[in-house]
């Protein structure tokens, strides 16, 4: 379970260490199953891909198929979950949640090279396709924790599960809309995806 505590602080320099320590080794599995398929991957090759031993990747990923998945409970960065969970940044939940997301889109070039692994992964490798789905209760989890702590008490599963199910639709439009909008960010694409989502919504005045 990420870290959601309600005053979370900005992480120090051994936790940014361990962090990155976590994306690179991700980064690093999904490289190498596009490059050799998931079979010919060991977690002995992504260990010495990142320069670390083959026991320190453990200390992150229980398997392979962990590593390629990634860090599906770590929402946004430590700073831009402090700030969701106090109540900013604007004081409404979707736009809120919204930033939430974005804020992991940084740095632009390694996330948008991570959603191409991915998306190449996929086609070949039907276990990671199902790492994804089975991870999506633990990203519902750490999402549902986010809310929860940010209301001051329980919300409802229902909520929780619409929410994370709505980030993952728009997120992977974003990630499509890249194709026509090569120049657009991945926020901005995602803040586009919103406001059309938002139209659905759209009731004429009447009045």
């Amino acid at each position: 379970m990420a870290e959601v505590t309600g005053g979370e602080p900005e992480l120090g320099l051994r936790e940014r260490k361990k962090r990155q320590t976590r994306i690179d080794l991700c980064m690093a599995a999904r490289r190498l199953t596009v490059e050799r398929g998931l079979d010919a991957t060991t977690t002995d090759d992504i260990a010495k891909a990142v320069g670390v031993s083959p026991r320190t990747f453990f200390n992150y990923y229980e398997t392979k198929l962990d590593a390629v998945v990634g860090p599906v409970t770590e929402i946004g960065t430590p700073a831009a979950r402090a700030e969701f969970i106090s109540g900013g940044p604007s004081g409404v939940l979707i736009d809120d949640v919204v930033t939430l997301y974005a804020s992991g889109y940084e740095p632009e070039d390694e996330v948008r090279e991570s959603i191409s692994f991915v998306a190449e992964i996929i086609k070949t490798e039907p276990r990671v396709l199902a790492g994804f789905m089975a991870a999506g209760a633990q990203h519902e989890a750490a999402l549902s924790e986010l809310m929860t702590t940010r209301a001051g008490g329980a919300i409802s599963a229902e909520l929780a599960g619409l929410t994370a199910g709505l980030m993952s639709a728009l997120a992977t439009r974003a990630a499509m809309s890249l194709a026509t909008h090569p120049a657009r960010t991945l926020a901005d694409a995602l803040r586009a995806q919103c406001a059309l989502a938002a139209e659905l919504f759209h009731r004429p005045d009447n009045s």
